[in-house]
């Protein structure tokens, strides 16, 4: 009874689960410093219909948002707003960027919309990443 009720606590988590954004890059990465986590900048553009879409259909899936959050440090950037460095910067968006808490990049930019299922796999894969990096150190 007990694992039952368990798993449907986690499964409740899990549908209401969002991407925890953090919308101030500095403190984004400060937070990623102490936590010892990679950060996940996504960079968008006010008006991409495909950014929303992302942002929309992908992102809100369940088990993207829980993956991102319990393993990344999201930061939600915009394109020309600033506040963020030079290596978050692309000329397709959406862009996103897995970054070491000092900012070296993780694997290589993911451009453009993709659907849950690629999405996670990127995701994995930038983690997996991360961790042997991290073991280096």
């Amino acid at each position: 009874m007990k694992k039952i009720i368990i798993f449907v606590l986690m499964s409740a988590g899990l549908l209401m689960a969002e991407v925890e954004w953090r919308h101030d890059y500095a403190s984004a990465r400060s937070q990623a410093q102490k936590s010892g986590k990679p950060m996940m900048v996504l960079l968008v553009s006010r008006t991409c219909r495909w950014c929303q879409k992302l942002k929309n259909r992908t992102l809100q899936n369940p088990e993207i948002s829980y993956f991102i959050n319990s393993r990344f440090i999201p930061v939600l950037v915009y394109r020309g707003e600033g506040g963020f460095p030079e290596i978050i910067h692309s000329t397709l968006v959406p862009t996103t960027f897995f970054l070491m808490p000092d900012e070296k990049m993780i694997i290589p930019p993911v451009k453009g919309y993709w659907e849950p299922t690629e999405y996670m796999s990127d995701l994995k894969l930038a983690f997996e990443k991360f961790k042997k990096m991290q073991s280096l150190h």
